[in-house]
């Protein structure tokens, strides 16, 4: 893809959803439907609920205290492969959670794109939840344009759930 198309959210979100497609393909099943879903449900909800109630519920849904599922696909995105126990952390990753962890991370993701003013970490939830509440400008229809890419991408190359 030329560096024209990452300039655009749908461009952004053709790139960002490899990520997922090649969790997907190595054989996240399980994390690739929660996924599907979490694309089709979270737009609207954003827009329901807003944007800092609805980025608390996805990563309440993503990180149990005990499991620490962001902080393992974290370290999936890095390759720490030392901090993966393979068959355990994968086998956490592989689930729901993953699902929701995955959608957490583009979406972060997409939101520090659009503020650069701001400094957003994804790799700290919490740390952005704060920062965007703060923010004075409305961040949700500029989240949309990616948001509705990655639906699409979701729907037409992830199984769905159930």
């Amino acid at each position: 893809m030329g560096e024209r198309g990452a300039n655009t959210p749908q461009g952004r979100a053709l790139r960002d959803f490899e990520i997922i497609y090649r969790l997907y393909d190595e054989g996240m099943r399980e994390l690739g439907k929660s996924f599907r879903s979490r694309a089709r449900e979270v737009p609207s909800f954003l827009y329901e609920v807003g944007l800092i109630s609805g980025l608390s519920f996805i990563y309440a849904k993503t990180d149990d205290a005990n499991k620490g599922i962001y902080r393992i696909f974290l370290n999936y995105l890095e390759r720490k492969t030392e901090d993966l126990k393979k068959s355990e952390d994968l086998k956490e990753l592989n689930s729901r959670e993953g699902g929701y962890a995955a959608y957490l991370y583009l979406l972060l993701l997409e939101a520090s794109r659009l503020v650069p003013d701001r400094e957003l970490n994804p790799k700290d939830p919490l740390s952005c939840i704060k920062t965007l509440e703060e923010l004075d400008r409305p961040l949700i229809p500029l989240l949309m344009p990616y948001l509705l890419e990655i639906k699409r991408l979701a729907e037409a190359t992830l199984p769905s759930e159930g």
